[in-house]
């Protein structure tokens, strides 16, 4: 059966670069949200606790209580009224729902212009964490053009310093700020209280590669193995629809890996290549046939490899591979 291997030594040769840039490992927070963007959630936070970080950010309540005994803190994205993990509050309408005594971080709009309270409902927002008891554990924002070659992020930047400014002048709370992610922290000095990492824990930035790069290194590897391989001739087609045409005499083997797997549904019509071998014909539900007789294959080793084939990003390749795929830590 197909598998995952996840490399312990990349991944914490990864959080030793982030936690220094950052300023410590109590500054840096790893985001394990979407099942750890593919990696596996348990398997992941199991690693992350052993090298000694306290904080993590999840996608709901579910991926929450699967981990919850491992962190001394637990930020949800998604937020849920009566829950009792910390809680990022997006909105006025969020806040005023939130049952009163829960720990939430107030995301404040800084310029994305997505999720985040506006900076001009600032003060009637800490009047209701007043009113309803709520813990304000921490304020955050989110870069838009951290990843993007231009100056943006420094206006955000700008922007963000006002905010934490105005925060601080009308609450007694001493709330945790933080807005860095992956590269904005590898893109310049935090002021914040902590990061939050990502995709660079797992071995990927997506910043241009004029910008200076940390030496992060892929964590996880997708490897298919062999169902079974035909020797056929050139002529011969291959696959639904027949797109794949053999130009030559070529032993042909399918793996156990396709996009039921989570992997792109590729159409055959280009020049695909796996681990140096040539994929043959549409990639099915449940295999890939290639040009190889090999009793292995390795599908994915450097996922920015098939994000820059499929015109994507790493996070897309990463985070659609399923969580049945057995998954071993070495």
């Amino acid at each position: 059966m197909a598998y995952i291997e996840l490399s312990k030594r990349n991944y914490f040769h990864n959080l030793d670069l982030l936690s220094n840039r950052a300023g410590g490992v109590d500054k840096l927070s790893v985001v394990l949200k979407d099942n750890a963007y593919g990696h596996g959630l348990l398997e992941m936070a199991k690693l992350s606790s052993e090298y000694g970080i306290t904080k993590v950010v999840v996608r709901d309540e579910v991926e929450a209580k699967i981990i919850e005994n491992l962190f001394d803190m637990i930020l949800v994205l998604l937020p849920k009224p009566d829950s009792i993990y910390s809680q990022t509050i997006n909105s006025l309408h969020q806040l005023k729902a939130t049952k009163q005594g829960s720990k939430i971080h107030l995301k404040i709009d800084s310029g994305m212009h997505r999720n985040g309270i506006d900076e001009d409902e600032i003060e009637e927002s800490l009047k209701i964490v007043e009113q309803n008891n709520l813990i304000l554990e921490g304020v955050m924002t989110h870069f838009r053009s951290s990843d993007d070659l231009n100056s943006e992020l420094f206006w955000q930047m700008k922007n963000w310093a006002r905010i934490k400014a105005t925060v601080s002048k009308l609450t007694d709370q001493k709330p945790l700020f933080h807005s860095f992610a992956s590269s904005a922290l590898l893109r310049s000095k935090m002021s914040d209280d902590f990061a939050r990492c990502g995709i660079a824990t797992y071995g990927y930035s997506e910043l241009d590669e004029s910008f200076d790069k940390l030496d992060l290194l892929p964590v996880l590897t997708l490897i298919g193995e062999k169902i079974g391989t035909k020797n056929l001739k050139k002529g011969q087609r291959v696959g639904y629809g027949g797109v794949g045409v053999l130009d030559e005499d070529v032993a042909v083997t399918t793996y156990d890996v396709g996009y039921g797997n989570g992997f792109f549904r590729y159409s055959g019509e280009g020049d695909l290549k796996l681990d140096g071998k040539r994929v043959i014909g549409r990639v099915s539900m449940d295999s890939t046939a290639v040009l190889s007789d090999e009793k292995s294959l390795k599908f994915i080793g450097d996922a920015k490899e098939i994000a820059q084939y499929f015109k994507t990003i790493s996070y897309d390749v990463l985070v659609k591979l399923s969580p049945s795929i057995k998954r071993t830590i070495l």
